[in-house]
Order: C-alpha cells, then sequence, then structure tokens
C-alpha cells in the first residue's frame, strides 16, 4: 500500500514546503471592497423593483439578489485568501492563486529586473503592501497582495539583493 507524500515538490525537486499564506487582514480588505461594489448592485435592483411593473411581490427581487450578492461578497474573500500562497526558494519565486481557474508562476530570481511594493489607501488603512516583481518578458511579472506593509519591504529588499549566478547573467 502506498502512502501519500506530506511535502509537494516543484518540477526542479525543490520542496513546497514553506508555503505563505497572506497577511489575514487582505480578507477584511477584500470584504470592504467587495461590500462597496455589491452596495450599487442592490440600490439598482431596489429602485428597479420599486418602479417597474412586475408580477412578483415588491421586495422579493430585493431580497434574493441581495441575499446572493452579500452571500457571494462575503464568501469570495475568505476563499480567495486560501488559495494564495508563495514560497521564496533557493532559485525562485513561486506563487500560487486562484480558485477555478489556478495560475502557478515560477520566477526566477536571474530573471528579475527590478521589485517594487504598492499601496493603494485601503493597503494603507489596514498596513497592507503589494510586492510586485518585474521581468524583462512581458506577462512574466508576479505580484503579491495583501502583505504586511514591513514584510513587503523586507522581501523588497531581500529580492532586490539576490546574487546573479556565477556566469553573471
Amino acid at each position: 500500500m502506498e502512502t501519500a507524500p506530506t511535502a509537494r515538490t516543484a518540477a526542479d525537486g525543490d520542496p513546497l514546503t514553506d508555503l505563505m499564506p497572506l497577511d489575514p487582514r487582505v480578507r477584511t480588505l477584500w470584504w470592504c471592497t467587495g461590500a462597496a461594489g455589491v452596495l450599487p448592485l442592490v440600490l439598482v435592483v431596489v429602485l428597479i423593483d420599486l418602479l417597474a411593473p412586475h408580477p412578483a411581490p415588491t421586495g422579493l427581487a430585493t431580497a434574493v439578489f441581495t441575499a446572493l450578492a452579500v452571500g457571494a461578497a462575503a464568501a469570495i474573500p475568505a476563499v480567495r485568501y486560501r488559495r494564495w500562497r508563495y514560497a521564496l526558494r533557493s532559485r525562485d519565486l513561486w506563487i500560487q492563486h486562484g480558485t477555478l481557474w489556478v495560475t502557478v508562476s515560477v520566477i526566477p530570481y536571474r530573471r528579475l529586473q527590478f521589485v517594487d511594493t504598492r499601496q493603494g489607501p485601503l493597503d494603507r488603512l489596514f498596513g497592507l503592501a503589494q510586492l510586485v516583481v518585474h521581468t524583462a518578458a512581458p506577462g512574466t511579472s508576479g505580484r503579491l497582495p495583501g502583505l504586511d506593509a514591513a514584510q513587503a519591504e523586507r522581501l523588497r529588499e531581500r529580492l532586490a539583493e539576490v546574487e546573479r549566478d556565477d556566469d553573471g547573467i
């Protein structure tokens, strides 16, 4: 009888045992942005429900839509948070995210052009920042949202100091 391995291994043989989650405060940030996105939609449904003639009792469409929208706005950030993981490995930065469409990005340190951090107004309010790594090839950059601001700065500095390969590339 075979036993399941305890740690996942990447294609290059580097173990993925030290997968790091995002800062838990990012869920609250995502809940706030979800609520801000749902509120105008609920208001439109309320107006349509009050002003448009239809056979259903007034308020039924609003109640159903509001329940679905609030449920989605509450559930999606929790699932999204669980699906974001990253790891700083010996030769690359490994990022995985996505629920239906899972994206795994492996960005070799030798390909990094520059690394920066970003903070929008809501990020600053929650003490969070995004780490953004840029490569020379279009579409191969990576982003880690929802990191503690101090941790994002430390990661930026660490990635900026990564030494080049022995051949100078």
